[in-house]
């Protein structure tokens, strides 16, 4: 039989360095969070508010990651690099949203009337904060040739964290804060 001539050899692995970079993706993306709910704490000066962007980061990642899967990207290092990245981002509307209900509270408003009017107050900086920064990322997405394939995932990954997030600071952090 002419099967047993041939011999196949692994000449390169690129799957260990792969799982390598995945590996330390997490431990950067759980670094990103602890980090950040450090400072949140330290500056909100309360355990409880800590627990609203501690809710809301992981919701936003896990949705930017079915979005990730739902397009059909590969995960490369650009794609864990704009995960990465996105850490930051998808804090910072959740922060001011809840700085926000927390000053109402600290005016003498109840929980549900501090969430409602302080989410509202702050309504439109958050759509217009996250409008400017898929303005900025999504230009990357359309760059003509080989860079354009280079950076369409980065630009759009980081686009639909951006906008998943800022769904999830409108929407799920204030009925956190009126309920903490």
């Amino acid at each position: 039989s002419r099967a047993r001539d041939f011999q196949l050899t692994t000449i390169s692995d690129d799957s260990i360095y792969i799982r390598g970079a995945l590996k330390e993706v997490l431990k950067t993306l759980v670094f990103a969070m602890a980090i950040v709910l450090l400072v949140v704490g330290i500056f909100l000066g309360q355990v409880r508010a800590v627990l609203v962007p501690a809710v809301t980061m992981p919701i936003s990642l896990v949705g930017t990651l079915a979005a990730i899967w739902l397009f059909g990207f590969s995960i490369h290092l650009l794609t864990l690099l704009a995960l990465v990245l996105a850490t930051g981002l998808i804090v910072d509307d959740a922060i001011v949203v809840l700085e926000n209900i927390q000053r109402r509270r600290a005016g003498g408003l109840g929980k549900m009337a501090a969430s409602v009017l302080g989410t509202e107050q702050v309504f439109f900086a958050v759509i217009a904060t996250t409008v400017s920064l898929v303005a900025v990322f999504v230009p990357l997405a359309v760059l003509p040739g080989d860079t354009g394939r280079l950076f369409r995932e980065f630009g759009l990954v980081l686009s639909i964290s951006v906008v998943i997030s800022s769904f999830v600071a409108l929407t799920l952090c204030p009925m956190l804060a009126s309920r903490l």
